[in-house]
């Protein structure tokens, strides 16, 4: 049976004497505990009834200001857990951690200014902390406060005095101002290398970021630089053996060559302006992924987002894409013609491309974050939608007044303008949101299929309606039916 650290000073305190939840609470209020022990109400009631539970400590009710409250007493069973609960305490192993590293671990990934500011902001909260803190320490010595009261704060204190002193150190760093020693040097570069790091995914971690620096990559024999101005490419070098590189269109070349690059260590330094005589963009960060994604050559990059001609792509939020993106012509094929539905293979044939041509695309168009690939689920609900709607509609051509008749399908769009499916000669045309959950996708399809339904049993008859419900069952396959009765569409 083990202890947590609230459980340990609940039953600590109940060996002082027996109290009530309320009795406790107002107990570690009044004696300072929460300055140096993380513990709230409903944590403390939390572990008297846990306790209780395993038996460490017993319930009576007593009768106080009118009404019964619970007192809590240790029993001799919890009496011993507590024992052996300090002694796994005070002869602890476990390091000390700080969850505030965290912050410090990923800091390099924020904008210098905003990162300092953010700094500034806690070394504020740090000294008033301090402050408290020797001002309660001080109070406690002169009126004779208790000695262990006395030893914690001291310990509080201490590591007040050390969280300034350390944190101080790093905003000096990022000021910029000189240190002793050197200590902290290069808090703020991103380095690593492309075999480990996707380069479209690190020009959008720049851009979202809004971050301003240089982004230098190598190959041990080249250099190409991308320097930004809060997220945005502003300019770019290419520096070989030989050289600087001078001509404009070379330079680009190279920078759309680091996208073909599988490996190469990459510095990104916050600190390093555009250099004199670079080649000026003017580009967003998305068209920059776009382009250099065109230049990508080999199934290798390639698989990192679309691993295999089966995967199903559909487009990431609103279908609507930003106005000034420079797209080509076959981007904007692939683009118009995913629906979730079909996978590479099949949008290459409807695109007339190779399926080499299309998963390239979909690379570009995923890393720039206007397609994703799609939910397995999600997938094989709307093709059991779409196959029913559609077999549903063609078993109605018999029953017609003509094989253009078109009566029941307008009937359906018009019982169905809120929701944004339509039949279109006999074919779904779906723009529900792909980031609808899927439980929300088939409420949607189960209002347009009940829609269907009732449309043709008004017009054909129930017997008519029940005869086609049924032979479309059956023309469905075993697998989609599966989804049918899953989400309850039939």
């Amino acid at each position: 049976m083990s202890l947590t650290k609230n459980d340990l000073l609940v039953l600590g305190l109940l060996l002082d004497r027996p109290m009530h939840g309320y009795e406790i609470n107002q107990y570690v209020e009044a004696e300072g505990v929460t300055t140096w022990f993380n513990i709230s109400t409903p944590a403390i009631y939390y572990s008297l009834n846990k306790l209780r539970r395993q038996g460490l400590i017993f319930e009576m009710r007593s009768q106080g200001g009118g009404a019964k409250k619970s007192v809590y007493h240790p029993t001799e069973k919890g009496r011993e857990q507590f024992f052996t609960g300090m002694e796994e305490t005070l002869s602890s192993e476990e390091p000390v951690r700080f969850e505030y590293d965290l912050g410090i671990f990923l800091l390099n990934k924020l904008p210098h200014d905003r990162a300092l500011a953010l700094l500034e902001k806690r070394m504020d909260f740090l000294q008033r902390r301090r402050a408290r803190v020797d001002e309660t320490l001080e109070r406690d010595r002169a009126t004779g406060g208790q000695p262990l009261q006395i030893a914690i704060l001291e310990h509080a204190a201490a590591c007040a005095r050390m969280e300034v002193q350390w944190l101080s150190g790093i905003i000096q760093h990022l000021r910029g101002e000189e240190m002793e020693g050197g200590e902290y040097r290069g808090l703020m570069l991103l380095t690593g290398d492309l075999h480990d790091f996707h380069l479209p995914d690190l020009i959008k971690l720049i851009a979202s970021g809004k971050h301003s620096g240089t982004l230098a990559v190598s190959d041990g024999a080249s250099t190409r630089t991308l320097s930004f101005h809060e997220g945005r490419p502003v300019c770019a070098t290419s520096h070989w053996p030989d050289g600087e590189v001078r001509d404009a269109d070379r330079v680009l070349n190279d920078v759309y060559d680091l996208f073909r690059w599988q490996e190469g260590p990459f510095t990104f330094d916050q600190r390093l302006e555009p250099q004199a005589g670079c080649l000026v963009l003017n580009t967003s960060a998305e068209d920059l992924i776009l382009a250099g994604s065109r230049w990508v050559d080999n199934w290798a990059a390639i698989q990192q987002i679309v691993p295999s001609s089966s995967t199903v792509f559909e487009h990431r939020g609103e279908r609507s894409r930003p106005e000034n993106l420079d797209l080509t012509e076959e981007e904007r094929r692939v683009l118009d013609t995913l629906d979730g539905l079909r996978d590479v293979s099949a949008v290459a044939r409807a695109c007339d491309l190779t399926e080499f041509e299309t998963s390239k695309i979909l690379y570009g168009l995923s890393s720039i974050g206007l397609v994703q690939p799609g939910d397995l689920g999600k997938i094989r609900l709307r093709r059991v939608f779409r196959e029913f709607v559609e077999l549903m509609c063609r078993g109605t051509v018999p029953y017609r007044d003509s094989p253009d008749d078109v009566a029941c399908e307008i009937a359906v769009n018009q019982q169905c303008t809120a929701l944004p499916i339509r039949l279109v000669a006999g074919r779904i045309e779906d723009q529900t949101d792909p980031n609808l959950r899927t439980g929300e996708l088939a409420e949607v399809y189960r209002t347009f299929l009940q829609t269907q339904r009732q449309v043709v049993r008004d017009r054909f008859g129930e017997e008519v309606a029940e005869r086609l419900h049924r032979q479309v069952l059956s023309q469905v396959s075993p697998d989609l039916r599966n989804a049918l009765e899953r989400y309850d569409l039939v």
